[in-house]
């Protein structure tokens, strides 16, 4: 067993995963990739594939990446050509310039998406404005005078939906609609309907950009 695998065998034991096959299915690589890994071909391996391996080994891709170089180097000195004597200093150099660009990116991207958490909260709480100042009255008013008509309480949700509209959700169909049953975006509540037939919607469902949040409840027309 070679130095790169027994290193290898090492972070598997640590990562307590059991096998190269179990490895293989952990990183969601091939046994081809496995094997590259093993003969520390990973110039052979793509970026994303080397970060999946190093994910389900619990190491970081630099430190995949200096095993490989590091293993090329085992050979006496004397066995060992001009340039692969000076392989070690110039591997070194690559390395800590890798790992100074890989903690750059993670640095950077972990500041983007904090700033970009934080414009979502901006935006998202200036739909909301009107809401939040006159919701909360409205519910204390309804609580001292519970005679107050509910309809007066619907404009308020107007934000609410306006919110929704701002990030491209909408109703597959409004409650008490009549529409045509497609068991895709819709649910009965029970009985049976084929395709086609007439349903009345008790619950509206959402849909994001298209694709389906929840199917819209509905129910047979008698």
């Amino acid at each position: 067993m070679s130095d790169r695998e027994r290193l290898l065998k090492r972070w598997m034991v640590t990562a307590k995963v059991r096998s190269w096959r179990a490895l293989a299915d952990a990183a969601q690589v091939s046994m081809y990739q496995v094997r590259l890994l093993r003969q520390g071909n990973l110039d052979r391996l793509r970026l994303d594939a080397i970060g999946r391996i190093a994910k389900a080994l619990n190491v970081t891709p630099i430190d995949l990446l200096g095993m490989a170089n590091n293993a090329d180097n085992t050979k006496p000195a004397s066995d060992q050509s001009p340039a692969q004597r000076l392989a070690p200093d110039v591997h070194a150099a690559e390395l800590v310039q890798l790992q100074q660009e890989y903690h750059r990116l993670k640095t950077r991207l972990e500041s983007e998406r904090e700033q970009l958490l934080a414009e979502f909260q901006r935006s998202s709480l200036q739909i909301l404005e009107p809401w939040l100042l006159n919701w909360y009255k409205a519910v204390a008013a309804a609580q001292h005078n519970p005679h107050i008509p509910a309809t007066n309480l619907l404009p308020l949700l107007r934000p609410l939906d306006q919110l929704l509209e701002h990030w491209a959700v909408e109703q597959i169909a409004p409650i008490g609609e009549e529409v045509v049953y497609d068991p895709q975006w819709h649910q009965l509540a029970w009985g049976h309907a084929q395709p086609g037939d007439r349903v009345k919607v008790t619950m509206p469902g959402f849909r994001h950009q298209g694709r389906l949040l929840h199917r819209a409840q509905v129910s047979i027309v008698q």
